[in-house]
């Protein structure tokens, strides 16, 4: 996200490079299915793909793993630009944090270079209680009304202290 302050159209982005640890790659950059995923589950597991999200629209929301935008020649054009590549140091230090280092390069040649070495809500750079409930409201509010999430919340919010969990079970129910 700190690299899109670099450009105001993503159509000036000559091509974005990608250094990860070799696992990284295994895991969210091999095949060319993580460029050009056509399900959610592939696209939410692509950092091509995530990347791309990021750099276009600024943020990254569940809506973008679906159609229309597995589809959106210009976003499938942007993430066609992206390499990711294997770093020693990011291999070396892969037990000690998730160093992951984006480059971009505009089409005037300028480049941006943002180092990333724990992603928000690692253990080392924890999300805060607000952002954790704002992403667990996106993601329930999807299967779940405006009201039961907030009931849900409240429950969650105070789980130590529940006698049962009968009523946070319940409360999930779809």
């Amino acid at each position: 996200m700190e690299a899109r302050a670099s450009f105001k159209d993503p159509d000036e982005i000559r091509e974005i490079n990608i250094q990860v640890s070799h696992s990284a790659i295994k895991i969210m950059a091999e095949g060319p299915d993580k460029w050009r995923p056509t399900t959610h589950e592939t696209a939410d597991h692509s950092i091509p793909y995530a990347a791309g999200l990021v750099l276009m629209y600024g943020r990254i929301e569940p809506e973008y793993y679906e159609d229309p935008y597995l589809h959106d020649p210009r976003l499938l054009d942007l993430v066609s630009r992206v390499k990711c590549v294997a770093s020693d140091e990011a291999e070396r230090m892969e037990q000690e944090f998730n160093l992951c280092e984006l480059e971009v390069v505009l089409k005037s040649g300028a480049r941006e270079t943002v180092r990333v070495e724990y992603h928000r809500g690692h253990f080392k750079n924890p999300m805060t209680d607000a952002e954790m409930e704002e992403k667990f409201r996106l993601m329930a509010g999807k299967h779940l009304g405006t009201g039961r999430v907030d009931d849900l919340l409240r429950l969650l919010w105070q789980i130590e202290s529940a006698p049962q969990v009968s009523a946070l079970i319940a409360a999930t129910l779809v």
